[in-house]
């Protein structure tokens, strides 16, 4: 098994909801979403990740990584912050 990070942006339950019946999403039932999941596959861990939802629905397919968005920007170089270097 592998350790999946999923990172992407959602509506929740009641922006579901509210789409259904208005047909516009609200601004406020937008979130971010980003979780680690253990998988043995890329399809298990956004399954996993879809139900986590808990009735809310993906804006567009998230991104699925082996690696986190902050040892990817280390890996790159981007500059750090002072006092926030890994440890």
């Amino acid at each position: 098994m592998e350790q999946y990070r999923i990172e992407g942006i959602f509506i929740n339950r009641r922006g579901v909801k509210r789409l259904m019946k208005d047909g516009i999403p609200h601004p406020a039932d937008i979130e971010p979403f980003t979780k680690a999941f253990w998988a043995s596959n890329a399809d298990e861990a956004y399954q996993e990740a879809t139900y986590a939802l808990n009735g809310g629905e993906w804006i567009e397919k998230p991104r699925i990584s082996v690696v986190s968005e902050a040892e990817r920007m280390r890996a790159i170089g981007a500059p750090e912050l002072p006092g926030l270097m890994a440890v």
